[in-house]
């Protein structure tokens, strides 16, 4: 028996097997997530990035769109900006970390290039993630005891490089969970007959897409199936409200403020992918009333909101902002230069107002932008971020059903989770890995959108 006769049998047999399927993915999720700046993570992105070279056709035509296009201008742009750094050194190391993202996004839309291959990335992506977690919450309440819930917050050393960081990806997976497992329900509630869609605010179940459940190219991607095929009914749902409550959990637990209030922001927001008017209005009547409840007894949901001194100025924030904001003003056009050890390097030589907490970036997503590279690139980002907005937009309210609004509409709320946060933090580590990983995502849902349209 050759080679080739061996591994189509082991490829038939992984496909008939959903355990293995979870665990081989899962793992791989594992591995890209918390195995962050490791050899192993390196050889998984960059060996994607080389598949992908040898197949980059197929992801072309999700860069050819304006939003794709404002993107690669920003690249174009960070880098012939940094020469004019303070510190062209420090900034071009920086710069030199972002290759592996940039190798990642390249392969995505051309390995995850139908929406049941995006739909399997985002949810082993939130299996890993939320395997990890619910390790994170055994290992904090043996460790800590009944300290659990006034200590979690600064318990080091931690599970996902802070505790902003591991509580904004708890959010994330919460808002995955949800669409797989609605969508699983849909599925199964669905007739095997049904693919007619008579109302478009219907809940449906769509009809099959051409390359889900396999991808009509040969290669690795070739056995990234959607996993509401893989788990389907009862078992799939139940693993997703599990996911939804080890999520909830650690971010009550880890009570870091920050990504609590942008989850219940984007929780307010996802009521404008509901379905008719009626149903919004109640929608946002619940929320308000949830709201009321949880503000009532927020010292109960988190005490460390009653502290009025890091409340009223963020936690020292206050700081780094003005003293950031007066040198962004100071150099407009140009910037100071892309990169964390950059901006040390410039803020801590000016003399900034003294505080307890040492400050690596603004801690703020677009301060930092302003103050990297001048109005100009502000601007830039700025433009390329609402183009995608308006893509995303399109591409949710263009689909038939409530059940295909859920995977670009999940992508659209996890962008709106981590740019809310951006506003008084900056989301950094793998929360800014995902977040630019999105974006190649949103670009392949929104031509595979316009492509059925096409057709």
């Amino acid at each position: 028996m050759d080679r080739m006769s061996i591994f189509k049998r082991f490829a038939d047999w992984f496909r008939r097997t959903p355990p293995a399927q979870f665990a081989v993915w899962t793992a791989t999720g594992i591995i890209v997530w918390k195995l962050s700046a490791t050899v192993v993570q390196d050889i998984l992105v960059y060996g994607a990035f080389l598949f992908a070279l040898a197949h980059a056709h197929r992801g072309a035509r999700a860069w050819k769109q304006p939003a794709g296009i404002a993107f690669v201008a920003i690249l174009l742009y960070m880098a012939c900006a940094l020469p004019f750094s303070t510190h062209p050194a420090l900034s071009l190391r920086d710069f030199s970390g972002l290759f592996k993202i940039i190798a990642g996004a390249f392969a995505i839309p051309v390995i995850f290039n139908t929406r049941a291959k995006i739909e399997a990335a985002l949810f082993y992506s939130a299996a890993a993630i939320t395997c990890v977690l619910g390790y994170d919450l055994i290992r904090l309440t043996v460790c800590l005891g009944p300290n659990l819930l006034a200590q979690a917050h600064i318990f080091k050393p931690f599970i996902l490089n802070h505790s902003n960081v591991a509580s904004m990806m708890a959010g994330a997976s919460i808002f995955v969970f949800f669409q797989h497992g609605f969508h699983a329900i849909a599925e199964r509630t669905c007739r095997p007959s049904s693919g007619v869609r008579s109302d478009p605010s219907s809940v449906a179940c769509p009809p099959k897409r051409s390359g889900e459940g396999g991808s009509v190219f040969s290669g690795p991607s070739s056995v990234i199936r959607r996993p509401s095929s893989i788990f389907s009914g009862l078992p799939s749902v139940s693993g997703c409200l599990l996911g939804i409550l080890v999520g909830l959990a650690y971010l009550v637990i880890l009570a870091s403020r920050g990504p609590q209030i942008a989850f219940a922001l984007t929780c307010v927001g996802a009521l404008s992918l509901v379905p008719g008017r009626g149903i919004k209005l109640l929608g946002f009547l619940v929320v308000l009333l949830a709201g009321l409840a949880l503000f009532v007894n927020i010292e109960h949901v988190n005490p460390r909101f009653l502290e009025k001194k890091s409340m009223t100025n963020f936690s020292e924030r206050v700081t780094v902002w003005r003293h950031t904001w007066d040198l962004a003003r100071q150099r407009p056009w140009v910037g100071y230069g892309y990169g964390k050890r950059n901006f040390e390097a410039v803020y801590y030589s000016t003399h900034p107002p003294k505080s307890i907490f040492h400050y690596p970036h603004p801690h703020q997503f677009w301060l930092k932008l302003l103050f990297e590279f001048g109005w100009p690139g502000l601007i830039l980002n700025f433009i390329a971020w609402l183009i995608l907005a308006h893509g995303l937009w399109r591409c949710v309210f263009a689909q038939p059903t409530f059940t295909d609004r859920l995977l670009p509409g999940t992508v659209g709320l996890v962008f709106c989770f981590i740019h809310l946060y951006g506003l008084g933090d900056y989301p950094d580590n793998i929360v800014l890995m995902a977040q630019f990983w999105l974006i190649p995502v949103a670009l392949a849902l929104m031509k595979t959108t316009d492509n059925e349209h096409t057709t």
